[in-house]
């Protein structure tokens, strides 16, 4: 006879021991290593302790809430739950950025010739007569995003952003011709025309692509702005901040 040891499906420790009954009558264990305790086999796939990755992986890379409760056997109230769970972990500012400027002993207050691209991108809630913009900013000069922002197209979320981007000591800012920027930044710091917004531009066309519900046409769709910020919030942490949260 073979003896296959058990493995801790938190840390993959084989240093494990019985730790009594569940309320469903299975046998519990707990890792001797994390302290964690488990269920060799789970009733409900969705109290296995990898499934919040699954969920989170599988949300980065496109997936809507009913493809993951499919692919998963899950309930789809339960990918939204793990998906709101992650609400007070999302950066709205690339923290990482102003982080490699400290590094290189440079006084964030008094940072100089810093140029950034501004623009905001049309998305919907529910049905398109809810429009739901995303606002943002990018660095002129490498492309890497640096602050964003969610709301109407109204005047005072950009205002919002602005307040986002205070720590970045910004000299120039190239938009397009949204009566917004006039308003709010300075003539002599703000430059118009699509041509220079041409790596923000790349931006959305990257976003679509990776968060089906920013998508003009298609079947996915937020139905809750909450749910729509933070399933975007979260592919822009993970793909341009570099962030994963689970």
């Amino acid at each position: 006879m073979v003896l296959i040891p058990l493995k801790c499906l938190h840390c993959e420790s084989i240093d494990v021991r019985k730790f009594g009954m569940s309320s469903t009558g299975k046998q519990r264990y707990e890792c001797k290593s994390c302290k964690k305790t488990f269920q060799s086999n789970y009733t409900y796939n969705a109290c296995e302790p990898k499934i919040r990755s699954e969920i989170y992986f599988q949300t980065i890379n496109g997936s809507g809430v009913r493809a993951v409760a499919r692919n998963l056997g899950i309930a789809k109230d339960t990918v939204i739950s793990t998906l709101r769970s992650f609400d007070s972990s999302l950066w709205y500012v690339n923290h990482s950025y102003l982080e490699r400027i400290k590094r290189d002993n440079v006084v964030i207050e008094i940072v100089s010739a810093t140029e950034v691209e501004m623009d905001e991108m049309w998305s919907f809630v529910h049905d398109k007569s809810q429009q739901y913009w995303l606002w943002w900013a990018i660095d002129h000069n490498t492309g890497e995003p640096l602050a964003f922002h969610f709301g109407t197209r109204k005047h005072k979320n950009l205002d919002e952003l602005l307040k986002l981007l205070q720590h970045f000591g910004i000299t120039k800012v190239y938009a397009d011709d949204n009566l917004a920027y006039g308003s709010r930044i300075d003539d002599d710091c703000l430059v118009t025309g699509k041509r220079y917004t041409q790596k923000i531009e790349r931006k959305h066309l990257s976003l679509r692509t990776w968060c089906s519900r920013l998508v003009r046409k298609g079947i996915r769709f937020s139905k809750r702005h909450d749910m729509h910020r933070i399933v975007v919030a979260l592919i822009i942490n993970f793909w341009f901040f570099g962030r994963v949260l689970a």
